[in-house]
């Protein structure tokens, strides 16, 4: 559709949140979590298109939490030292 960007295609909604991920012996902090996928920012990048597994991590009534996922690098933008990270998970996270 004409005058569209991909955030206006986007079947799920976005939620602002900044927490602490892991993929690998990397750390990061997300920018955007959906059902479907997440936006973060770590120092550095895998390859785009692979395949990563990560874990969420937050706090839920005073106890530490993970969340493991799994999913594939769709898009990598290049930073000021570092760089964003969107990866399409492989289930939904929640509904």
């Amino acid at each position: 559709m004409p005058g569209t960007t991909p955030q206006d295609q986007r079947s799920d909604p976005r939620f602002g949140l900044a927490l602490p991920i892991t993929m690998g012996d990397s750390e990061g902090r997300t920018h955007d979590l959906s059902a479907r996928g997440v936006l973060f920012e770590v120092q550095r990048p895998p390859a785009l298109g692979s395949r990563v597994a990560l874990r969420l991590l937050y706090a839920a009534g005073g106890t530490h939490c993970q969340l493991p996922c799994q999913g594939r690098v769709v898009r990598i933008d290049a930073l000021e030292g570092g760089y964003n990270v969107a990866v399409q998970f492989d289930r939904p996270l929640f509904r």
